[in-house]
């Protein structure tokens, strides 16, 4: 779309701008985020056309609060039927039956957050007898399983549990992050494997965890109950086993294959301006500094990116995930400078970007879904 002046009807019967919204191709996020990057004035038009596009694609309904016409309407449910099952024809041939079992267990809730694009985006597979959960990166998830058990998932992350998830004990899989709301159940444990084989057994309970491939630890932080982290050696003994009390964080180095324990702190009062000296977003230094170290770990499943004190190397790879973009940092000095920051209206990676350049002065550019950060060379006045 070129046009610069649109009405909302336009922009909403855009297949482009749908499939952006809907989150069913990178390539469709990543023109929208740098066109609104390049016509700002446009926000709150944009942000309509995602309200009505994201309303009507999971409640099939006009909102009331919105006034378009019944026309608009029922073209734009017909483009939205023949996106979903265009992006359905692509998902490696699943089965009915494993079409079936993903729409018991994706939770569609509408708690100020839209998660049409879940059921699509996700990839339920049926294989080995177990059911396979990919959540690519710049995208999260929401599962409710068959015994109640509410489990948000972080960008790329990969989640499994058996087909026969209610028979005896209660077992899933995890390779990234995830948040877990656990069901009680009488002497029925619930059991989280890892990698390195390390497991989390738990009866009902809060907590999250934090396992990708690549990262050097994998971190365990109890919100509320109890849970043992469990390290096995080759031989399937148990090596070493630590019982997490509430608000304790237990992190096993991958290197030495140590675990350590560290209490949470309640609050974050250390004179740490947002971002450095500048404020991200529309937040002030006070509510930067008042930033938690529970809020700082489960934040990305309220849909916040925030980081405390944290380098810009840490950060790169943290918005690498958020975005589902390649973030490359040239310069070395650049990746050791330390920011805080908080950013909870769902800010695209140029806004984001863009106040960091407000307290460091930077340059990126974007090419081939990459973008290339540097400090901006500062021009020497003859």
């Amino acid at each position: 779309m070129k046009k610069e002046n649109f009405k909302v009807e336009e922009l909403i019967l855009d297949e482009s701008f749908q499939r952006y919204v809907l989150r069913q191709a990178t390539e469709d996020e990543f023109f929208w985020q740098s066109w609104m990057n390049d016509h700002s004035g446009s926000y709150e038009i944009i942000k309509e056309a995602k309200e009505i596009i994201s309303f009507i694609a999971s409640r099939r309904v006009i909102p009331k609060h919105q006034s378009i016409s019944k026309e608009v309407y029922e073209k734009l449910q017909k483009q939205i039927a023949s996106e979903i099952r265009s992006s359905e024809k692509k998902q490696l041939l699943i089965s009915l039956r494993a079409y079936w079992v993903a729409a018991s267990i994706v939770l569609l809730i509408g708690l100020g957050f839209f998660y049409t694009f879940y059921v699509h985006t996700t990839k339920p597979i049926l294989s080995a007898q177990f059911l396979e959960v990919i959540v690519p990166k710049g995208q999260r998830s929401q599962l409710l399983l068959p015994d109640g058990t509410r489990v948000w998932l972080n960008s790329g992350s990969v989640f499994k549990y058996p087909e026969n998830f209610l028979k005896g004990d209660r077992h899933v899989y995890i390779e990234g992050e995830a948040f877990f709301n656990v069901k009680h159940q009488n002497n029925v444990p619930f059991t989280v494997h890892l990698r390195d084989k390390l497991s989390i057994k738990v009866l009902g309970t809060e907590f999250n965890v934090k396992s990708y491939a690549e990262d050097m630890d994998v971190e365990t932080t109890l919100i509320h109950g109890k849970i043992r982290l469990i390290k096995e050696g080759s031989n399937n003994q148990i090596n070493r086993e630590v019982i997490l009390k509430p608000n304790e964080k237990a992190i096993y180095q991958r290197k030495n294959a140590q675990i350590s324990i560290s209490q949470l702190e309640s609050s974050k009062n250390n004179g740490i301006s947002p971002v450095k000296s500048s404020q991200p977003g529309n937040l002030n230094s006070k509510d930067a500094n008042q930033i938690n170290d529970v809020e700082l770990i489960t934040s990305w499943k309220d849909e916040a990116l925030v980081f405390h004190d944290e380098t810009f190397q840490d950060i790169g790879i943290k918005m690498e995930r958020w975005f589902g973009l390649k973030i490359t940092i040239t310069d070395e000095s650049l990746k050791r400078e330390r920011f805080t920051g908080k950013f909870v209206n769902k800010e695209s990676i140029y806004q984001i970007l863009d106040v960091f350049n407000r307290s460091e002065s930077i340059q990126y550019t974007t090419k081939n879904k990459e973008i290339v950060i540097a400090k901006k060379l500062r021009t020497i006045k003859p």
